[in-house]
């Protein structure tokens, strides 16, 4: 094999390497904070927007487990960069919705695992999300549950939920942990948009 083919293999096989390793997805429907930018949006432009993987190995490594309610890393201050407040977090309502709506998401690579949806309304425009706050609100999809198996090969998703809730500020969340990692611990992704939810 000529050193010009053996050259373009290795280059091909690099390229998909990475990509496997960065970026996995982003929301965008409603538009996540750090994606907003996208759609003409008056927010900060975030070119990783498809890999906000709760500070990546420093998950596992440093954080033990935890993950920024947004997909940043926890160790970060908060306001962390995709919290409200933070430099993605503006409280630009993006979606006004009714109790139903439909989600768009969008993977960048596809390791099958699960999505899973949250809400937590803001009482001031300075409230930050927490975790106890978006337990309070599962969001349920149309077949009742609260899991979205992701498929394989696939990877554009519109999904139908049912919201819990009435808020004029709620923070919706969007979780994607994958099911292929051959590590003890699954990737974790999320993504936080500012939606209103009316009747």
């Amino acid at each position: 094999m000529s050193f010009v083919k053996l050259l373009l293999i290795n280059i091909c096989l690099l390229g998909t390497f990475l990509r496997e390793i960065h970026g996995q997805g982003m929301m965008i429907s409603p538009v996540s904070r750090s994606s907003a930018w996208r759609f003409g949006l008056p927010v900060e432009q975030n070119f990783y927007d498809d890999d906000l993987s709760c500070g990546g190995d420093t998950q596992f490594v440093q954080n033990h487990g935890k993950c920024g309610e947004c997909g940043d890393d926890y160790a970060k201050v908060r306001p962390r960069p995709n919290e409200n407040g933070g430099t993605y977090g503006t409280g630009v309502i993006v979606e006004t919705a009714g109790l139903f709506m439909k989600v768009k998401v969008k993977l960048t690579t596809n390791n099958l695992g699960t999505f899973r949806f949250h809400v937590c309304p803001l009482n001031q425009t300075n409230s930050l999300e927490t975790e106890e706050c978006f337990d309070q609100y599962p969001i349920t999809l149309s077949d009742g549950g609260y899991e979205y198996q992701v498929p394989e090969f696939q990877t554009t998703f519109n999904i139908e939920v049912q919201l819990p809730c009435i808020c004029e500020h709620c923070v919706f969340r969007w979780t994607y942990e994958t099911g292929k990692d051959l590590n003890e611990h699954q990737k974790i992704y999320r993504n936080c948009a500012d939606i209103a939810i009316n009747l």
